[in-house]
């Protein structure tokens, strides 16, 4: 090896370096036992053992540098090794940490979908039930003014009922009272025509030609004063003399009799003449 080989490995290695230095610290202790022993003659034998000693000498430390250097190159080649496999050791560390952060935030936007889906769900659940209440409440209001008007519908037909019965009850009492009205008005009409007819009876004077079947319809129309204004006969006998008997009956029957009521009075009276036996 040179010395500019040398100087490269003392620059490149430390250990080289130490080598070196040992080197030169022995050579200087050399030098200063030759300088020290200069004034003694000592024979040229000795100098040259020395010199080759000093040659051996610093082929040792050579082969030592060499050995320092092959364990350094050993040792540097193991700490590139472990620096390589702790190189690999933390990249793998890192892909691992990287995947189980890859599967975290997958994880993590699988829960937020998954949060997001339930938050989704739930409003759809609680607009559901809002739904529900609101077709309930609206529900209950239809029944409930349903009832309202029902139980209206009830009271009106109740009331119409009511005043329909009453107003039938009244009706009732109006027919009834009309009819036993018109029963009595009927019956004193029917007393009133046969005091009049009596009273034509006792003014009729009988002709020689009359009998027992004949009659006559008469109508006489009155004053309200009850006086004879006019005579009409229908449905008569065929018989002239009679039928003047009878309305000379009539006339002198005047004024006829009052009736048992105003409300039977009538300005035309009608009335069927038939003599008696």
């Amino acid at each position: 090896m040179t010395s500019t080989g040398l100087l490269n490995d003392v620059k490149k290695k430390p250990i080289v370096l130490l080598a070196v230095i040992v080197f030169h610290f022995i050579l200087i202790i050399l030098l200063g036992v030759n300088l020290s022993s200069s004034e003694v003659h000592k024979p040229a034998s000795s100098d040259k053992e020395t010199i080759k000693a000093v040659v051996v000498d610093i082929a040792k430390i050579e082969a030592e540098a060499n050995k320092l250097k092959q364990a350094d190159d050993k040792k540097k080649k193991k700490n590139l090794e472990q620096k390589e496999k702790v190189k690999k050791q933390l990249a793998a560390e890192q892909k691992r940490l990287a995947d189980i952060k890859k599967k975290q935030t997958i994880e993590k936007k699988r829960l937020d979908d998954l949060k997001k889906k339930n938050l989704a769900e739930k409003k759809r659940i609680e607009s559901e039930k809002k739904k529900v209440e609101a077709e309930k409440r609206k529900q209950n209001e239809l029944e409930a003014k349903r009832k309202l008007d029902e139980e209206k519908r009830r009271k009106d037909e109740a009331a119409e009922l009511q005043k329909k019965l009453a107003e039938e009850e009244r009706m009732e009492a109006e027919a009834r009272q009309a009819k036993e009205k018109n029963s009595r008005l009927q019956s004193l009409r029917s007393q009133y025509v046969r005091l009049i007819e009596q009273k034509v009876e006792r003014n009729w004077l009988r002709p020689v030609t009359s009998t027992s079947s004949m009659s006559c319809e008469v109508i006489v129309t009155q004053t309200s004063l009850g006086d004879v204004i006019d005579v009409s006969l229908r449905k008569c006998a065929n018989d002239l003399a009679f039928q003047r008997s009878i309305e000379r009956a009539v006339r002198k029957a005047s004024p006829l009799p009052p009736p048992p009521s105003p409300e039977v009075f009538d300005r035309e009276i009608h009335f069927t003449f038939k003599p008696r036996n």
